[in-house]
């Protein structure tokens, strides 16, 4: 994993870079979602396990739980991105359709939307007209923000709704309330088989849906909002590996270092070292 970005302040971000050459970006995590907005190059994306060679006039979407790494093929390569914290998505975007493009990873799901000639224009209008909005800071400058992106999200739903996974999913809305009930509550000792008496749904469909919809099983997407707590924790304060593992939902230290290095390939204290 390469090295972690600058510690974001803000729980919306949006960053235009322009890069003449050598540019790679090995795997790595946010601690957000992402939105890429590829204003011109070309690029090689893997996103977990999925390849993308992506042109201009292109956005991807990237989950706050997935790997991604970057590798430009044509120069200059100019994108802008946007950085979205979790919990302000939640209480930004109330319809789980718009928030499928950043929260459900379906087998069919597409990380990548090509803009059309149609929509392009009115879409990176809106772009970026949010860059300008953080450059100038004028008053209300966040609020406004926030309704671009709103506006963003319903405008890609409104030309590409076969490209975001609630619009073609069976009770997929109700997975999403199963997603913010995970989000909210993985500091504490849930379990499926709770989750499911909560939701009144059967334990054994629930597991099955929520895999088909987020993309995810039950017991990993719960671990890997505990990772990513801790991720932050190692990150951004000086807490000792115990007390980070504690407020991060695990319980035991030596589980909670057996698991952080399942997933991210080296100890809490490895990570702390590397990336700090």
């Amino acid at each position: 994993m390469s090295r972690l970005p600058k510690a974001h302040i803000n729980p919306l971000e949006i960053y235009y870079r322009e890069t003449v050459e050598d540019f790679e970006l090995k795997s790595h995590f946010h601690n957000s979602h992402e939105i890429i907005c590829i204003v011109e190059g070309k690029v090689n994306i893997k996103i977990n396990e999925r390849t993308y060679e992506i042109n201009k006039n292109s956005l991807v979407f990237i989950s706050n739980l997935e790997s991604h790494e970057i590798k430009v093929l044509e120069y200059p390569y100019k994108r802008y991105f946007i950085l979205i914290k979790p919990d302000y998505l939640q209480c930004l975007i109330n319809d789980p359709v718009l928030a499928s493009i950043l929260k459900h990873r379906p087998d069919c799901f597409n990380h990548v939307i090509s803009l059309d000639s149609g929509s392009s224009p009115e879409i990176m209008k809106i772009i970026q007209s949010m860059n300008e909005e953080v450059l100038n800071r004028k008053d209300f400058w966040e609020e406004t923000l926030g309704s671009q992106l709103h506006i963003l999200l319903v405008m890609l739903y409104r030309n590409y709704r076969n490209l975001f996974p609630l619009s073609m999913q069976d009770n997929a809305s109700r997975i999403l309330e199963v997603q913010k009930y995970i989000e909210e509550h993985y500091l504490e000792q849930i379990s499926l088989k709770e989750t499911a008496r909560k939701f009144y749904m059967d334990m054994y469909y629930l597991s099955h849906t929520f895999k088909k919809v987020t993309g995810y099983t039950f017991r990993d997407y719960l671990t890997l909002q505990r990772i990513s707590k801790a991720r932050d924790l190692l990150f951004y304060t000086s807490e000792d590996i115990t007390r980070i593992g504690l407020n991060s939902g695990f319980h035991n230290v030596n589980h909670f270092i057996r698991i952080f290095k399942k997933f991210e390939g080296i100890t809490p204290y490895q990570y702390r070292k590397k990336y700090r």
